[in-house]
């Protein structure tokens, strides 16, 4: 009995810190030109205003605390913070250590004691891969839309617009995207006075993707070198459809790789027992052999 309910407080503990952790919530447009208000706060700032989640980090603070400084979860609050993904730190480091000792005990009730030490290393870094391919997937956003928001920039420097006014342009007129935030993040670093290669710069450090770093260095060279910015972008915005078409050429010939997986281990037996099924009965009966032969 003890056991079930040692069980259940780990699992209202669990579902209480994955609850303060992955909430979804609206997160409001960068306003940098306007005063609107920003929306009230949800289920995720309640959550983590609650008197069981307060105690629950301060009971075990002196566990997250000295892990919140190793490198590897400092790299993941820079991230996180880059690519404005919300993500309370100690409270994940806390569920990762839960998971852990989960897993672990899972492990020595149903398996070996031996390999307690294995799940609970398993069950430690199994929330690492929802995270990190929360990152992945913020990222690939930002490559995905970076072609349109390049020709967007491009037209608004052929109809006369600076580089800055062009940004100013297309972060108020575009929907909201990852690619968006960042340019409002470089375009509020140069308004209070940051020069426009340093900001650009730090765009590139921050992000580390090769078609950003590319972009920030077609303009900082054309910046030096004194060429004119509008056939700089021009070259850009033709180089990014070309590496986009052949994006897709390849992803389509990725297709056909991944789709044999399935076709060789999942269509195929099925076609093979329903087509040589009833030959294979047949023959073993001896239906297929004449009696007199």
């Amino acid at each position: 009995m003890m056991l079930y309910i040692i069980l259940a407080l780990i699992a209202s503990s669990v579902f209480l810190i994955v609850y303060g952790i992955f909430e979804a919530r609206q997160v409001p447009r960068l306003q940098l030109f306007n005063n609107m208000p920003r929306q009230k706060k949800g289920g995720f700032e309640s959550i983590k205003k609650s008197a069981a989640y307060g105690l629950l980090l301060r009971q075990t603070g002196f566990i997250t605390r000295p892990l919140l400084k190793l490198p590897y979860f400092v790299n993941l609050q820079a991230q996180a913070d880059v690519l404005k993904i919300n993500i309370d730190l100690p409270a994940f480091i806390l569920l990762k250590l839960i998971v852990g000792v989960i897993v672990s005990f899972l492990v020595f009730r149903l398996l070996s004691p031996t390999y307690a030490i294995i799940g609970l290393l398993v069950g430690f870094f199994v929330p690492d891969f929802f995270m990190w391919n929360k990152v992945k997937e913020k990222k690939d956003a930002i490559v995905r839309i970076f072609p349109e928001t390049v020709d967007l920039l491009d037209m608004c420097i052929n109809a006369g617009a600076d580089f800055l006014s062009a940004i100013k342009w297309v972060v108020e007129k575009s929907d909201p995207n990852p690619f968006i935030e960042q340019l409002s993040i470089v375009l509020s670093e140069i308004q209070v006075g940051k020069t426009r290669s340093q900001a650009l710069k730090d765009l590139g450090n921050r992000l580390k993707l090769p078609d950003i770093s590319s972009f920030v260095r077609t303009i900082i060279q054309s910046e030096r070198m004194g060429t004119s910015i509008e056939e700089a972008f021009g070259n850009m915005s033709q180089d990014t459809r070309e590496k986009r078409f052949q994006s897709g050429e390849r992803y389509a010939i990725k297709a056909s790789l991944k789709i044999l997986f399935p076709l060789l281990f999942c269509i195929l037996p099925a076609i093979l027992i329903v087509v040589a099924g009833p030959v294979i009965i047949k023959f073993t009966s001896g239906e297929l052999i004449p009696k007199n032969f």
